[in-house]
């Protein structure tokens, strides 16, 4: 087409027509290279923001914001992070995601936002931070967005808080309910069962168990008949930490550190646990530090893996799920004592929050087979202090 307008200077005089065409092009070269189209520049567009993740800093009670590129990798949200409180270590969202709520373990409180899904950006809720029991630790949200659920380790019970209009939290009736040292907690798909696995402290190095409870409509718990539910099949220090339940709500996932497995159950009717294969065995005893793998869990949303987080060997397993039983996929390096694990909600994106080297591993996940590759770019960094717990959820 450039030749149509130049042809009748070519004719008339070919010396200034050649000078004439080679002006032209540079220019036009020039203007396709400002598109994108070759060269580099620094005003090329990134890649559209397709989910927001939301990190714990235990170290410095906040909560770091990260959009989520469509290809996976992370830069920090204008503003992040936000203050929660001491210990800030567990999150939790409400099923619309535009509530997100923050435990606080050294302050014994709860912290609670609204959550701008379009920008990534967190506002306090007023009120906020609300009072939990002594050491909060797992926090869940039922799926109908009436009730927060908090563990509260030391002071052995369960709290459990009515989500007010605006965000704000005030206990239930009988709030908090007795537990045996809660530690994470997971409620089932239909909202009517809550599950706490039971960690053990100092003063209980022999629960190796996991306790439901049935959640009346005022949110008021009753445990269930059968419950605690054994995790290991002798006495000794098991150390329950991780739990997840698979998006159908048929089974649940128990991560001991000790025992070195990820225990497998089946979530009856009732909310009786029956475990899907053979329960562990125990370590005799707890080492100096006693943190050995694995320790925290997700689901794939296809329900077919299941993802723990190793971290004293700073690994990702991936496991193959069939009817609940798990076979390993294998494992995948992160960083440095890896904490929490979160998929997209596509579950395209596998995130892990490494605490001791401050980072996020992000991680590309192929549906079929279940497996991981990293992202580019991985590990990403930013304005994160002994990052612990990681949710991820879709732009709006």
């Amino acid at each position: 087409m450039l030749s149509r307008y130049l042809a009748p200077y070519i004719h008339q005089n070919t010396r200034w027509s050649a000078l004439l065409f080679l002006f032209l092009l540079t220019v036009l070269l020039a203007s396709l290279t400002g598109c994108g189209m070759g060269g580099t520049n620094t005003m090329m567009p990134q890649a559209a923001t397709a989910s927001f993740a939301f990190v714990t800093n235990s170290g410095s009670g906040t909560v770091s914001a990260f959009a989520v590129s469509s290809s996976g990798s992370l830069s920090l949200v204008p503003g992040a992070p936000f203050p929660a409180g001491p210990g800030a270590e567990f999150l939790a969202f409400d099923a619309m995601h535009k509530l997100l709520f923050v435990s606080n373990q050294a302050a014994n409180t709860v912290s609670a936002f609204s959550v701008n899904t379009s920008t990534g950006m967190l506002t306090m809720v007023p009120g906020s931070p609300f009072a939990a029991g002594t050491r909060p630790t797992g926090i869940a949200v039922d799926p109908m967005g009436r009730f927060v659920f908090v563990a509260n380790q030391a002071s052995n019970s369960i709290s459990v808080l009515l989500i007010g209009a605006n965000g704000a939290l005030s206990p239930a009736s009988g709030s908090p309910f007795t537990a045996k040292s809660p530690f994470g907690l997971v409620v089932n798909a239909m909202g009517t069962v809550l599950f706490a696995n039971n960690f053990p402290d100092s003063s209980n190095s022999d629960l190796n168990t996991v306790s439901s409870f049935q959640i009346a409509a005022n949110g008021t718990l009753t445990a269930i008949s059968g419950s605690p539910f054994a995790t290991a099949n002798s006495s000794g220090f098991a150390a329950s930490i991780g739990i997840a339940a698979d998006p159908a709500g048929k089974f649940l996932f128990v991560a001991d550190h000790m025992a070195e497995a990820v225990v497998p159950f089946n979530i009856t009717s009732t909310g009786t646990l029956t475990p899907v294969s053979a329960l562990p065995t125990p370590a005799p005893s707890c080492s100096v530090s006693c943190h050995s793998n694995p320790l925290r869990l997700t689901v794939h949303p296809n329900d077919q893996f299941v993802y723990s987080t190793n971290v004293q060997a700073g690994t990702l397993s991936a496991f193959k799920m069939t009817n609940g039983a798990l076979s390993s996929l294998g494992d995948v390096a992160t960083g440095q004592h890896p904490f929490g694990v979160a998929l997209d909600p596509a579950g395209t994106f596998l995130f892990v929050a490494n605490k001791a080297d401050n980072s996020i591993s992000a991680f590309s996940v192929n549906s079929t087979s279940g497996m991981v590759m990293p992202v580019a770019g991985s590990p990403f960094f930013g304005s994160m202090n002994a990052p612990t717990d990681i949710v991820v959820v879709a732009r709006q």
